[in-house]
């Protein structure tokens, strides 16, 4: 099998019927190349490139565009190949999903992940604290109405806070949360806008506030509690920095495992460019 040697772009020409390269000793003819580039020409993409229906220049296209376009084909058409292989050989029945590929290659015993230990998390947790901080929240209830007429009348027939969850039942246009009598969970700042979220975080604990306008309509609302704002504790985001921090080593040791396998199974003709990794098992790369 050739060696891989030189940095020049993949033509048809300087193929011939050499193939574009090898897959773990099988070769990847020039004839596929072509299929490929028409399949490429038929997709937006295609057309974007500058191809004809066949898969080569269209007039007046820009011959070094070309050129480069099919050397990313033969990159990614050898790839594609591998991906297909590897799928095949560990049984990943779902090859868009990194999980499953990660999944298979342990069961495969080709990928071992160290699990982060209490220390990695606790020195996670102490370099990340802002991620870990709690803003001021208030749990609210509300009604909304489409005018403000309404708006004040229904103010009136409130005997009490208790029974806003009623009312926003009966009459509130909000179809999100009027199943749920007018609930609009814990809210922090930033998450509404103007007047409303003024309204909120000045209103008394327990005391209906307004009718107050927003970009939806009138609002009547209670606040039901109030959440201060702190750091979480290392104890509450434990399992959590635990859980993001092995995603991480597990998709790091899939990428390893990758570049790897591209390096020992992939091979190109002399004075062909290096075939390189551009993708992912899992990952979108093809047009």
């Amino acid at each position: 099998m050739p060696e891989v040697t030189g940095h020049v772009v993949v033509t048809a020409a300087q193929a011939g019927a050499e193939p574009v390269g090898w897959v773990d000793g099988v070769p990847v003819e020039t004839s596929a190349l072509d299929a490929y580039l028409v399949e490429l020409a038929r997709s937006p993409q295609g057309t974007r490139l500058g191809l004809d229906a066949t898969g080569g220049a269209a007039p007046g296209g820009d011959d070094q565009r070309t050129r480069a376009v099919r050397t990313w084909s033969a990159r990614t058409l050898l790839t594609d190949r591998l991906l297909e292989s590897e799928a095949r050989r560990l049984g990943v029945g779902r090859p868009g999903s990194p999980d499953n590929w990660i999944d298979c290659l342990q069961a495969a015993g080709e990928l071992e992940v160290l699990l982060p230990s209490e220390a990695d998390a606790y020195a996670c947790y102490q370099a990340n604290r802002y991620r870990y901080e709690l803003s001021e929240a208030r749990l609210v209830r509300h009604v909304l109405v489409a005018d403000k007429t309404s708006a004040y009348r229904l103010r009136t027939t409130l005997s009490g806070p208790s029974a806003l969850a009623e009312l926003a039942e009966e009459v509130s246009v909000d179809e999100g949360t009027r199943a749920r009598g007018g609930s609009l969970g814990w809210v922090e700042r930033g998450q509404l806008a103007g007047f409303l979220e003024q309204a909120i975080f000045d209103a008394a604990m327990g005391e209906i506030c307004g009718p107050v306008e927003s970009c939806f309509g009138w609002h009547l609302l209670v606040v039901e509690a109030v959440r201060a704002g702190r750091t979480r504790s290392f104890a509450e985001c434990r399992n959590e920095i635990i859980s993001e921090l092995a995603g991480d080593r597990r998709r790091t040791a899939w990428r390893e495992w990758w570049e790897r396998r591209v390096a020992e199974s992939i091979t190109v003709p002399a004075g062909a460019e290096q075939i390189l990794s551009r993708g992912l098992p899992g990952t979108s790369h093809r047009h």
